[in-house]
């Protein structure tokens, strides 16, 4: 039994080689097809995570001293416990005049909205 699947391992191998001598041509662009799928993902990639890495540098540029709020936490996930935060309202734009109030140590402020289009 292992014999015989040896021999057809071995006759398959053997019968993919020499389709690949015959077939000069078709192995080449074979190859360069997927050289130039492998070299769009990396380059893809790479793209992505030069862009990423400009962003967070942009953030950190701002400093380390900068407060968020938000109704929704940032973190996500799975466990995400959503109905704790679906009910706590949206900060609201005269709320940005109280915060500069009562931290005299804010230098700046501003208030950022999305708008959604339903």
């Amino acid at each position: 039994m292992l014999r015989r699947t040896l021999e057809i391992i071995g006759n398959s191998f053997k019968m993919a080689l020499q389709e690949l001598l015959k077939n000069k041509l078709r192995t080449f662009l074979s190859l360069f097809g997927v050289t130039i799928g492998i070299f769009c993902i990396i380059g893809v990639l790479a793209t992505v995570n030069s862009l990423q890495r400009n962003i967070q540098n942009e953030i950190k540029s701002m400093g380390n001293n900068i407060i968020f709020i938000d109704k929704w936490v940032w973190s996500g996930g799975p466990d995400y416990p959503w109905w704790k935060f679906v009910n706590r309202p949206y900060p609201k734009f005269y709320e940005l005049k109280e915060i500069k109030e009562r931290s005299p140590s804010t230098q700046y402020a501003a208030f950022f909205m999305i708008f959604q289009i339903i």
